[in-house]
């Protein structure tokens, strides 16, 4: 992987990082001796913006990497990458050592929440937060089926690509916010402008064909670093009750905010704040415990 930085406000910086499936961006933000830097993930078909609120709340006291995801935001792909798990928890680890993050808390929404997991051990992860998480038992639509055929990953692009915005605006009203006028003025296009690329239009039916929650039953198990899952009662994409399970099975704590639709780090921002802080502080808490007697 190769590295280029680009210019950003005060306390920001976008980098470039070249790879053989594509550019990927990434943002960071915040000071850089501020404990283990916390990497944000976004969902399967959004951008590093939903994890900016949060981002912006805790910047002057901890260190951020928002990443687009391949073929996401401002991240260009090449024509072959792939998009299952296994290559994403890759990419990731291949993308923390290229800019020089060990120990990272790993922070998801949705399918970034699948990354995560996926990457934890890859990565040497400290502790994850998994906000409305993906899981293995989520099933999958079967019109997704339809994408196995070339015809239909062919029109799909260019519709996305002409129909952004509505299409945009639909997902945002009627299956992630659970109150519709809540909505931040300009999130539609943040969202819906990354679509307009040709390139990244063109990726999004073989990102939708590679996702299968199913691939998490992999790392089903306990893990060995804090984890903290937070959902929202009026998750209309992910069941309440399908996270809960998920955080018992990954021997994580588990928290329900009243309310909230399906992006907790827009919707309940403070409260994924909050849960982010008091992860961190658990993960300096089980360091010093752990630290050698003439280490401390």
């Amino acid at each position: 992987m190769t590295q280029e930085s680009m210019v950003g406000g005060p306390g920001q910086e976008a980098v470039s990082i070249g790879t053989a499936e594509g550019v990927i961006i990434v943002e960071m933000r915040g000071p850089r001796t501020a404990g283990s830097t916390i990497v944000c993930l976004h969902g399967l078909s959004a951008n590093r913006a939903t994890w900016r609120p949060v981002a912006r709340m805790m910047e002057r006291r901890r260190r951020f990497l928002l990443v687009d995801l391949l073929g996401r935001g401002e991240s260009d792909p090449a024509p072959d990458a792939r998009y299952d798990l296994e290559s994403a928890a890759r990419r990731l680890a291949q993308l923390l050592d290229t800019v020089g993050v060990e120990r990272p808390i790993l922070a998801g929404h949705s399918h970034g929440a699948a990354i995560a997991v996926a990457a934890a051990n890859r990565v040497r992860a400290t502790g994850l937060l998994l906000a409305n998480p993906v899981t293995p038992d989520l099933p999958r639509p079967r019109a997704l089926r339809t994408l196995r055929w070339d015809p239909v990953r062919r029109v799909m692009g260019p519709t996305a690509r002409l129909f952004r915005r509505p299409l945009t605006r639909y997902m945002l009203v009627r299956r992630v916010f659970a109150d519709r006028t809540a909505i931040p003025k300009g999130l539609v296009d943040r969202y819906a402008d990354p679509w307009a690329d040709p390139g990244r239009a063109a990726a999004l039916p073989r990102i939708l064909l590679d996702w299968c929650p199913a691939e998490l039953q992999r790392w089903a198990s306990p893990l060995d670093v804090p984890v903290s899952v937070f959902a929202g009662d009026a998750d209309r994409r992910i069941e309440p009750e399908l996270a809960r399970r998920w955080a018992a099975v990954l021997g994580g704590g588990f928290e329900l905010a009243a309310g909230c639709g399906h992006s907790a780090p827009e919707e309940r921002t403070m409260e994924v704040a909050e849960a982010l802080e008091d992860l961190a502080r658990t993960i300096s808490a089980r360091e010093q415990e752990e630290k050698p007697d003439d280490q401390e």
